[in-house]
């Protein structure tokens, strides 16, 4: 389900924002212009009164977005895939706006014959492509998902970025 996020502007204030949560709840978060910010949780969307305020400044806010963020912590699942990995690792490439690639096909690129690396998914709108194929195109605006072992995403990026193919 996307999140609904929904942003103010405060004039003098600051910016809000709004969001509705999965229990039918509501949680708006107002940054001040000075740092400062404010957490108001309603426990239904239509309630005109918070049944919670938070009051936060800066360093606090951010360490808590780390926290909620997950930067402290990976999840179990996240863990399991890095073990199931060992020396591989997956990651998202943005294609270059003025990248060769675009327009060639995955086979013509040839990009895990030269880097190592594999394609398995394309992210791009409005539907991603799993499970790439030799034979998918590669778009203008298009994410490459990637598997590969550190050393080898230098070179992927480059060649994705410079050719030649």
């Amino acid at each position: 389900m996307p999140v609904d996020l929904r942003e103010t502007r405060l004039p003098g204030v600051g910016v809000k924002y709004t969001l509705r949560t999965s229990q039918g709840g509501r949680l708006a978060v107002i940054l001040h212009n000075d740092g400062q910010r404010e957490i108001y949780h309603y426990a239904r969307a239509t309630d005109d009164e918070p049944s919670a305020v938070i009051e936060l400044h800066d360093d606090e806010a951010r360490q808590l977005g780390a926290v909620i963020g997950g930067a402290y912590e990976q999840p179990q699942i996240v863990e399991e895939l890095e073990l199931a990995l060992g020396e591989l690792q997956i990651e998202w490439v943005r294609v270059p706006e003025e990248s060769p690639a675009i327009g060639k096909t995955l086979a013509e690129c040839g990009l895990r014959a030269k880097t190592g690396v594999t394609v398995i998914a394309i992210l791009r709108e409005p539907e991603p492509v799993s499970g790439a194929q030799p034979g998918d195109v590669i778009e203008r605006g298009d994410t490459l998902v990637a598997v590969g072992k550190a050393g080898q995403f230098a070179e992927f990026r480059r060649l994705l970025a410079d050719g030649p193919f």
